[in-house]
């Protein structure tokens, strides 16, 4: 047995383990399995719509009795340079080129949205017992508000 039990009785899980929730590769199969090897599930948010985040949460749930730790980004979105991009894709446009990738085809940029106040209305309708973020923390009001709904 694990000789330290003040982080298990905090997280409320039998085993030290966290699954690393690391936006894009970890879904709820992968949450459910580790909360059933008792340890403690994690969902990734960052890119996830509300809806879907919901909806990972909600099939975690109704499989597992668990704590469950919902991540989430907080970072300065960096605004788009249109003159930037076309500079950048110009400069790779041979290997583009060269790799038979269309230089004009449009960019599928990853949507890594910072935690706002969908996504804490969502933490307060979920309550789940630990919540967590990436890239700093949100502004005040919204960190007050994921304290005053956390489950513990």
């Amino acid at each position: 047995m694990w000789p330290d039990h003040r982080l298990l009785n905090l997280i409320k899980t039998e085993f030290p383990i966290l699954l690393a929730p690391m936006a894009g590769a970890i879904g709820a199969e992968i949450a459910i399995a580790v909360a059933e090897g008792g340890g403690l599930s994690s969902v990734p948010c960052a890119l996830l719509t509300v809806e879907r985040a919901r909806e990972q949460v909600n099939i975690v749930r109704q499989r597992v009795k668990a704590p469950i730790n919902l991540n989430f980004f907080c970072h300065t979105p960096l605004a788009v340079d249109p003159a930037s991009e076309v500079r950048w894709k110009a400069r790779l446009a041979a290997y583009y080129v060269e790799h038979g990738i269309d230089p004009e085809a449009p960019i599928n940029a990853a949507n890594r949205a910072p935690f706002d106040a969908a996504m804490c209305a969502l933490v307060e309708e979920l309550r789940p017992e630990i919540v967590s973020f990436h890239f700093g923390l949100p502004e005040q009001a919204l960190l007050d508000r994921v304290k005053a709904r956390v489950r513990w």
